[in-house]
């Protein structure tokens, strides 16, 4: 499948710079030291990381900052790091009285224990001087927890097989149509306790009979490359579902290992072409 070589691990995010004014930490830290002094977070100003449901296909997050101290928060920058992940530093400034959500990218994580993430800021209340002070953001709805998961599952696949996504086609016509998607594990020798355990089913589709599904027998990608076919068929015809979706091509790959907790997985690593045949397929799959 020549060109259709896909990188198990998005390492590419490391380092790179965005809009909102998002830099590795080692950039960020230059001259550190020449500002204010640490101080302690003011009662009523609190901070939390989490996804928007809207940014499940990307790797963007924020910390959300909820300002109950009664004064507007004028925030210039927040480093934002943890045991799991790479600092991350957002630059700019956003002045608010009630909350402020900060972007940033999240970079590959590892795998361990927690999500919750220290946030280093640099802020001011209302006119004052520029203040530092460090806090945790809690990881309140589990958003970060389950991306960090995924990434130690993808990471972890990585380590025994590289995966490679063939081009898609469909079988059969009208409501008997099946979206038909080949994927090969192809070993790298690293590793021979790792096993592929199926695909999940999504919110727009399900596992089609004969496609490997979630809670089947594992497959050790060990030896000669393995290759499957996911299969997919629509969940419903819902053209609402479909109209409004945003993680209905999210197909969860089942990840087996011993470090792993049951049930591990991470998302099928698709482009865009394939997502746009999937939901190309939907629309033909249900006459909408």
């Amino acid at each position: 499948m020549p060109g259709r070589r896909r990188a198990v691990v998005a390492g590419a995010l490391l380092g790179v710079s965005i809009a909102t004014g998002l830099t590795a930490a080692g950039c960020a830290d230059e001259g550190a030291g020449t500002g204010p002094d640490q101080t302690a977070l003011p009662d009523g100003l609190t901070a939390f990381v989490d996804q928007s449901r809207v940014q499940r296909q990307g790797r963007t997050v924020f910390v959300r900052l909820i300002n109950d101290t009664g004064q507007r928060v004028t925030v210039t920058q927040a480093v934002v790091g943890s045991p799991r992940f790479p600092e991350r530093t957002w630059t700019g400034e956003k002045s608010f009285v009630n909350e402020a959500d900060l972007e940033f990218e999240l970079p590959p994580g590892r795998c361990g224990r927690g999500s919750d993430a220290t946030v280093r800021l640099t802020y001011r209340l209302d006119d004052g001087p520029e203040r530092v002070s460090t806090t945790t953001a809690r990881d309140r709805y589990g958003a970060i927890g389950l991306f960090l998961a995924r990434d130690c599952a993808e990471a972890t696949l990585a380590e025994a097989a590289d995966v490679e996504v063939g081009e898609p086609s469909v079988t059969g016509r009208g409501r008997g149509a099946v979206f038909e998607l080949p994927v090969r594990f192809v070993p790298t020798g690293e590793r021979a306790d790792v096993a592929f355990a199926g695909f999940e089913d999504t919110v727009l589709f399900r596992n089609a009979p004969r496609s490997p599904t979630a809670g089947g027998e594992p497959v050790p990608v060990t030896g000669e490359p393995v290759r499957v076919v996911l299969r997919l068929v629509p969940a419903r015809c819902d053209p609402h579902a479909l109209a409004e979706d945003k993680v209905g091509t999210l197909v969860g790959v089942r990840v087996d290992a011993p470090e792993l907790p049951p049930g591990s997985s991470y998302y099928l690593p698709l482009g865009e072409p394939d997502r746009s045949a999937l939901r190309g397929f939907f629309a033909v799959h249900c006459g909408l």
